[in-house]
Protein backbone atom coordinates (compact mmCIF):
# COMPACT_ATOMS: atom_id res chain seq x y z
CA UNK A 1 0.00 0.00 0.00
CA UNK A 2 1.50 3.48 -0.80
CA UNK A 3 1.81 5.82 2.08
CA UNK A 4 0.42 8.34 -0.34
CA UNK A 5 -3.43 6.40 0.46
CA UNK A 6 -3.10 7.30 3.81
CA UNK A 7 -5.18 10.18 4.87
CA UNK A 8 -5.10 12.78 8.12
CA UNK A 9 -7.75 15.39 9.79
CA UNK A 10 -7.43 18.60 7.70
CA UNK A 11 -5.50 21.02 9.09
CA UNK A 12 -8.41 23.49 9.16
CA UNK A 13 -11.16 21.33 11.18
CA UNK A 14 -12.27 22.48 14.56
CA UNK A 15 -14.91 20.94 16.10
CA UNK A 16 -17.71 23.13 18.21
CA UNK A 17 -20.28 22.19 20.53
CA UNK A 18 -22.74 22.04 18.47
CA UNK A 19 -20.43 19.78 15.67
CA UNK A 20 -22.40 16.24 16.55
CA UNK A 21 -25.62 18.17 18.03
CA UNK A 22 -29.01 16.01 17.66
CA UNK A 23 -26.80 12.86 17.13
CA UNK A 24 -26.66 9.39 18.17
CA UNK A 25 -23.00 7.89 18.89
CA UNK A 26 -22.17 4.46 19.98
CA UNK A 27 -18.71 3.84 20.95
CA UNK A 28 -17.53 0.29 21.70
CA UNK A 29 -14.16 -0.17 24.28
CA UNK A 30 -15.92 2.94 25.54
CA UNK A 31 -13.62 2.26 28.88
CA UNK A 32 -11.00 2.15 26.94
CA UNK A 33 -8.15 4.58 26.84
CA UNK A 34 -8.89 5.74 23.27
CA UNK A 35 -13.06 4.91 23.42
CA UNK A 36 -12.96 6.91 26.63
CA UNK A 37 -11.27 9.91 25.05
CA UNK A 38 -13.63 9.69 21.75
CA UNK A 39 -16.66 9.35 24.22
CA UNK A 40 -15.76 12.61 26.02
CA UNK A 41 -15.00 14.32 23.05
CA UNK A 42 -18.25 13.27 20.79
CA UNK A 43 -20.53 14.10 23.93
CA UNK A 44 -18.72 17.93 24.65
CA UNK A 45 -19.25 18.20 20.78
CA UNK A 46 -22.89 17.42 21.34
CA UNK A 47 -23.72 14.50 20.44
CA UNK A 48 -25.82 11.42 22.36
CA UNK A 49 -23.51 9.02 23.44
CA UNK A 50 -24.23 5.00 24.07
CA UNK A 51 -21.23 3.97 25.54
CA UNK A 52 -20.82 0.23 24.88
CA UNK A 53 -17.93 -1.78 27.03
CA UNK A 54 -18.00 -5.49 28.97
CA UNK A 55 -18.73 -3.86 31.86
CA UNK A 56 -21.22 -1.38 33.64
CA UNK A 57 -18.59 -0.84 36.60
CA UNK A 58 -15.87 0.31 33.78
CA UNK A 59 -17.96 2.81 32.26
CA UNK A 60 -19.60 4.69 35.29
CA UNK A 61 -16.53 7.67 36.20
CA UNK A 62 -16.96 8.49 32.34
CA UNK A 63 -21.01 8.32 32.66
CA UNK A 64 -20.71 10.76 36.06
CA UNK A 65 -18.09 13.28 34.22
CA UNK A 66 -20.44 13.67 31.54
CA UNK A 67 -23.28 13.98 33.34
CA UNK A 68 -21.49 16.62 35.84
CA UNK A 69 -20.50 18.84 33.12
CA UNK A 70 -24.34 19.34 31.53
CA UNK A 71 -24.08 17.07 28.63
CA UNK A 72 -26.06 15.13 26.81
CA UNK A 73 -27.27 12.18 29.11
CA UNK A 74 -24.82 9.19 27.58
CA UNK A 75 -26.21 5.77 28.24
CA UNK A 76 -24.24 2.51 29.57
CA UNK A 77 -24.20 -0.36 27.64
CA UNK A 78 -23.16 -3.60 29.28
CA UNK A 79 -22.09 -6.17 26.40
CA UNK A 80 -19.12 -8.18 26.20
CA UNK A 81 -18.68 -8.67 22.80
CA UNK A 82 -16.27 -11.67 22.84
CA UNK A 83 -18.53 -13.74 24.94
CA UNK A 84 -21.78 -12.79 22.63
CA UNK A 85 -23.25 -15.43 19.99
CA UNK A 86 -25.32 -14.25 17.42
CA UNK A 87 -28.97 -14.03 19.48
CA UNK A 88 -27.09 -11.66 22.07
CA UNK A 89 -26.43 -9.28 19.15
CA UNK A 90 -29.50 -9.72 17.57
CA UNK A 91 -31.27 -8.42 21.53
CA UNK A 92 -29.28 -5.65 21.55
CA UNK A 93 -30.08 -4.78 17.63
CA UNK A 94 -33.90 -5.27 19.26
CA UNK A 95 -33.55 -3.40 22.52
CA UNK A 96 -31.33 -0.44 20.49
CA UNK A 97 -33.62 -0.03 17.53
CA UNK A 98 -36.37 0.29 19.98
CA UNK A 99 -35.18 3.16 21.69
CA UNK A 100 -32.79 4.62 19.27
CA UNK A 101 -33.96 4.22 15.86
CA UNK A 102 -31.10 6.23 14.27
CA UNK A 103 -27.73 6.01 15.57
CA UNK A 104 -25.88 8.64 13.38
CA UNK A 105 -21.94 7.21 14.27
CA UNK A 106 -20.28 3.59 15.06
CA UNK A 107 -17.03 3.60 16.50
CA UNK A 108 -15.32 0.76 17.11
CA UNK A 109 -12.57 1.35 19.84
CA UNK A 110 -12.59 -2.53 21.44
CA UNK A 111 -9.26 -3.78 21.44
CA UNK A 112 -8.03 -7.45 22.61
CA UNK A 113 -4.25 -8.06 22.91
CA UNK A 114 -3.17 -11.62 21.73
CA UNK A 115 0.41 -13.14 21.38
CA UNK A 116 2.60 -13.09 19.06
CA UNK A 117 4.00 -15.87 17.55
CA UNK A 118 6.24 -17.74 13.91
CA UNK A 119 4.03 -19.34 11.50
CA UNK A 120 5.61 -22.39 12.29
CA UNK A 121 4.49 -22.24 16.32
CA UNK A 122 0.59 -20.74 15.27
CA UNK A 123 -2.03 -22.72 16.55
CA UNK A 124 -5.29 -22.75 15.13
CA UNK A 125 -7.36 -21.97 18.20
CA UNK A 126 -5.42 -18.59 18.78
CA UNK A 127 -5.72 -17.67 15.45
CA UNK A 128 -9.85 -18.52 15.54
CA UNK A 129 -9.73 -16.17 18.57
CA UNK A 130 -7.85 -13.19 16.90
CA UNK A 131 -9.95 -13.27 13.94
CA UNK A 132 -13.26 -13.59 15.91
CA UNK A 133 -12.29 -10.41 18.78
CA UNK A 134 -11.01 -8.16 16.10
CA UNK A 135 -12.55 -8.63 12.95
CA UNK A 136 -15.87 -11.12 13.40
CA UNK A 137 -17.39 -9.27 16.12
CA UNK A 138 -17.14 -6.03 14.87
CA UNK A 139 -18.61 -6.84 11.46
CA UNK A 140 -21.44 -8.56 13.51
CA UNK A 141 -22.29 -6.04 15.40
CA UNK A 142 -22.09 -3.57 12.44
CA UNK A 143 -24.94 -5.73 10.45
CA UNK A 144 -26.62 -6.03 13.74
CA UNK A 145 -27.05 -1.79 13.78
CA UNK A 146 -27.38 -1.47 10.18
CA UNK A 147 -31.27 -0.21 10.70
CA UNK A 148 -30.10 2.54 13.09
CA UNK A 149 -26.93 3.42 10.58
CA UNK A 150 -28.99 2.75 6.79
CA UNK A 151 -31.31 5.92 7.35
CA UNK A 152 -31.92 8.68 5.16
CA UNK A 153 -29.82 11.13 7.24
CA UNK A 154 -25.67 10.55 6.68
CA UNK A 155 -24.05 8.04 9.26
CA UNK A 156 -20.47 7.29 10.22
CA UNK A 157 -18.87 4.04 11.02
CA UNK A 158 -14.77 4.52 11.82
CA UNK A 159 -13.14 1.11 12.40
CA UNK A 160 -10.17 1.89 15.17
CA UNK A 161 -7.07 0.03 13.39
CA UNK A 162 -3.44 -0.91 13.97
CA UNK A 163 -0.73 -0.11 11.24
CA UNK A 164 -0.22 -3.35 11.18
CA UNK A 165 -3.24 -4.34 9.03
CA UNK A 166 -1.38 -2.19 6.47
CA UNK A 167 1.77 -3.48 6.03
CA UNK A 168 2.42 -7.27 7.68
CA UNK A 169 5.45 -7.56 9.48
CA UNK A 170 7.50 -10.95 10.89
CA UNK A 171 5.21 -12.51 13.87
CA UNK A 172 2.37 -10.46 13.62
CA UNK A 173 0.04 -13.43 11.93
CA UNK A 174 -3.20 -13.52 13.21
CA UNK A 175 -3.41 -9.78 14.42
CA UNK A 176 -1.96 -8.26 11.17
CA UNK A 177 -4.56 -10.65 9.40
CA UNK A 178 -7.53 -9.04 11.51
CA UNK A 179 -6.43 -5.47 10.61
CA UNK A 180 -6.11 -6.18 7.59
CA UNK A 181 -9.44 -8.01 6.89
CA UNK A 182 -11.28 -5.12 8.77
CA UNK A 183 -9.30 -2.75 6.33
CA UNK A 184 -10.95 -4.90 3.62
CA UNK A 185 -14.39 -5.16 5.15
CA UNK A 186 -14.10 -0.90 5.56
CA UNK A 187 -13.86 -0.68 1.30
CA UNK A 188 -16.79 -3.38 0.84
CA UNK A 189 -19.16 -1.74 3.52
CA UNK A 190 -18.70 1.14 2.34
CA UNK A 191 -19.75 0.25 -1.49
CA UNK A 192 -22.97 -1.21 -0.33
CA UNK A 193 -24.16 1.26 2.01
CA UNK A 194 -23.03 3.87 -0.76
CA UNK A 195 -26.88 4.20 -1.26
CA UNK A 196 -27.91 4.86 2.27
CA UNK A 197 -25.07 7.51 2.44
CA UNK A 198 -23.72 5.73 5.32
CA UNK A 199 -19.79 6.10 5.09
CA UNK A 200 -16.92 3.25 6.40
CA UNK A 201 -13.31 4.41 7.11
CA UNK A 202 -10.58 3.36 9.27
CA UNK A 203 -8.42 5.23 11.83
CA UNK A 204 -4.67 4.73 12.92
CA UNK A 205 -4.41 6.82 16.26
CA UNK A 206 -0.67 6.08 15.99
CA UNK A 207 1.64 5.61 18.72
CA UNK A 208 -0.50 5.62 22.11
CA UNK A 209 -0.40 5.04 26.04
CA UNK A 210 -2.93 2.53 26.08
CA UNK A 211 -2.69 -1.05 28.07
CA UNK A 212 -3.11 -2.48 24.61
CA UNK A 213 0.20 -0.73 23.43
CA UNK A 214 1.88 -1.85 26.32
CA UNK A 215 0.86 -5.42 25.84
CA UNK A 216 2.10 -5.36 22.34
CA UNK A 217 5.58 -3.32 23.41
CA UNK A 218 6.33 -4.13 26.88
CA UNK A 219 9.60 -2.51 26.92
CA UNK A 220 8.71 0.30 25.35
CA UNK A 221 9.21 4.21 27.08
CA UNK A 222 6.37 6.58 26.45
CA UNK A 223 8.50 8.76 24.65
CA UNK A 224 7.26 9.83 21.63
CA UNK A 225 3.80 8.33 22.70
CA UNK A 226 0.79 10.75 22.48
CA UNK A 227 -2.03 10.81 25.25
CA UNK A 228 -5.32 8.84 24.26
CA UNK A 229 -7.17 12.21 25.11
CA UNK A 230 -4.36 13.74 22.75
CA UNK A 231 -6.22 16.49 20.55
CA UNK A 232 -5.06 15.41 16.95
CA UNK A 233 -6.31 11.88 18.30
CA UNK A 234 -9.92 13.17 19.21
CA UNK A 235 -10.23 15.14 16.30
CA UNK A 236 -9.17 12.56 13.97
CA UNK A 237 -12.92 10.77 15.09
CA UNK A 238 -14.95 13.96 15.49
CA UNK A 239 -13.85 14.58 12.00
CA UNK A 240 -14.78 11.30 10.48
CA UNK A 241 -18.55 11.60 12.45
CA UNK A 242 -18.95 15.61 11.21
CA UNK A 243 -20.94 16.92 8.48
CA UNK A 244 -17.10 17.96 7.08
CA UNK A 245 -16.20 14.32 6.14
CA UNK A 246 -19.57 13.49 4.10
CA UNK A 247 -17.65 13.01 1.05
CA UNK A 248 -15.06 10.45 2.52
CA UNK A 249 -15.45 7.00 2.85
CA UNK A 250 -13.76 3.55 1.96
CA UNK A 251 -10.54 5.48 2.84
CA UNK A 252 -7.45 5.10 5.86
CA UNK A 253 -6.47 7.79 8.01
CA UNK A 254 -4.20 7.97 10.34
CA UNK A 255 -2.47 10.65 13.36
CA UNK A 256 0.56 12.09 12.58
CA UNK A 257 3.37 10.70 14.31
CA UNK A 258 5.05 12.96 17.70
CA UNK A 259 8.22 12.33 15.33
CA UNK A 260 7.02 12.90 12.25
Amino acid sequence: MNQNDILTTPPDFIPYQSTLADRVVLVTGAASEIGSAVVLAAAKSGATVLMLDRKQRFMTALYDAICDQGLAQPMMIEFDMVRADSRAFETLGTSLLAQFPEIHGLVHCAMWGAPLTPAPHAEMEAWSKVLDQQLIKPMYLTKTLCPNLNHPNPASIIFTVMDIGRAGRAYWGAVGVAFAGVENLCESLSAEFFDYKTRVNTVDPGKVKTAIRKYFYPGETDKGLREANDTEIVNAYLYLLSDASNQQTAKRFSVTPLDG
